[in-house]
């Protein structure tokens, strides 16, 4: 059995899943690729077969529709290593992941955030702000190498308070990793890992709730990847919004029921938050109480040509919660998403520091070469993330 299963469900995004499977194979030989791939050819099986052969690939190719959440959930039931991490078919995994996944099996260590700080930008990734600037690039932010405990409960109360903001620091199993046996646990207890439409929130939620040992780790041992075909690149383009229905993410779902709280269109926040709260309404645990008001002030801000849905959900709540001073509130939370928007474009208009800090390496064709750089950048920090590892306490 293997100490690590990288999991990638895919779909029509082969140009970017067999680099990224075949630099994951070369240089961790402990670990599995498992591919649930919903494209229309089986081209990653006909160009890896001898990976496949070899036993280090479990391929499937599911003979029927499936939405993201359902192509997740086959993934995970493929898998048989220890510990699970689950990549785009853009992403990679980044230095340091098995030490890090046995490191994590002795010291009881179930879940585990990483702190995302290796960014690769594929040759066709353009940003609405930036242009080029970041195409074909790797950027690697300053880290310390530290391992850091985790209050699962703590952080998802910090990300209900700024719901549609994502995961933040809350352990996960996307871009992050999990032990199976956490898996397994929360399956039993609750039929499934993923939900709602994005999987990747939902499950983050139920790994924070059930996780008995989570930490953060300060260290680049998952690249994130942005191509032009992700739902990052759409985002940085300004193109990952539109009307729910005609989304071909949200329509792969059949008879989806969507929230009424939930402004009903396609975007990024509205996304998150539908599957954070459908997390949550799972857990039935009344301490979680997702701000919808601050939803409804990003989405204001943000999409004020879907003030029609926005306004729709927002009477919703306001009936819900018997005409509190949800007014009030709601002023309040429009005046910190303001305050939030101006701080990001002055940072745009100036160009960020942190990217003026980070190591950035340019012309790169593909995130096989992005792991390269990677690892020889951070080759003298390899002694500090040891001395983390043996200081942690169990």
């Amino acid at each position: 059995m293997p100490l690590l299963s990288a999991i990638i469900p895919t779909h029509n995004r082969q140009r970017y899943a067999i680099n990224a499977i075949t630099t994951i194979l070369e240089n961790f030989p402990d670990t599995e690729v498992v591919v649930s791939d919903t494209s229309d050819t089986l081209q990653i099986a006909e160009e890896l077969a001898h990976w496949i052969a070899a036993g280090r690939l479990v391929y499937d190719h599911p003979q029927r529709p499936m939405d993201v959440v359902s192509n997740f959930q086959n993934g995970l039931r493929l898998a048989t290593g220890d510990y699970l991490i689950f990549l785009g078919d853009d992403d990679c995994l980044g230095a340091g992941a098995e030490e890090l996944a046995r490191w994590a099996g002795e010291n009881g260590v179930e879940a585990a955030a990483c702190s995302l700080g290796a960014a690769y930008f594929w040759p066709d990734f353009k940003s609405l702000y930036f242009g080029a600037d970041f195409t074909a690039k790797l950027t690697v932010q300053a880290f310390d190498a530290s391992i850091t405990r985790l209050d699962g409960p703590q952080v998802m109360q910090q990300t209900l308070k700024n719901l549609g903001t994502g995961v933040m620091s809350m352990p996960r199993a996307y871009l992050g990793m999990i032990s199976r046996a956490l898996a397994v646990r929360i399956e039993e207890k609750y039929g499934a890992l993923f939900g709602g439409v994005s999987p990747d929130i939902y499950s983050a939620a139920l790994i924070a709730s059930e996780s008995r040992s989570s930490v953060r780790i300060d260290y680049p041992f998952i690249i994130a990847g942005s191509s032009g075909a992700s739902t990052s690149g759409q985002s940085a383009e300004g193109r990952h919004k539109g009307g729910l229905r005609d989304n071909a993410h949200i329509g792969a779902f059949t008879n989806l029921v969507w929230d009424p709280l939930i402004p009903e269109f396609y975007s990024v926040p509205t996304v998150w938050s539908y599957s954070f709260k459908a997390a949550i309404d799972k857990l039935g645990n009344p301490a979680y109480r997702p701000n919808l008001l601050r939803l409804y002030a990003k989405c204001c801000l943000h999409h004020p040509s879907y003030w029609r849905e926005i306004k729709a959900s927002l009477c919703a709540y306001v009936k819900r919660e018997r005409y509190s001073p949800s007014c009030l509130l709601f002023g309040w939370e429009l005046l910190r998403e303001f305050s939030r928007r101006a701080y990001r474009f002055m940072e745009i208009k100036f160009k960020p520091s942190i990217n003026k800090q980070a190591y950035a390496q340019e012309k790169l064709n593909n995130i096989g070469d992005a792991y390269v750089h990677l690892l020889a950048h951070v080759r003298p920090s390899a002694g500090a993330l040891q001395s983390a590892m043996k200081e942690f306490k169990r």
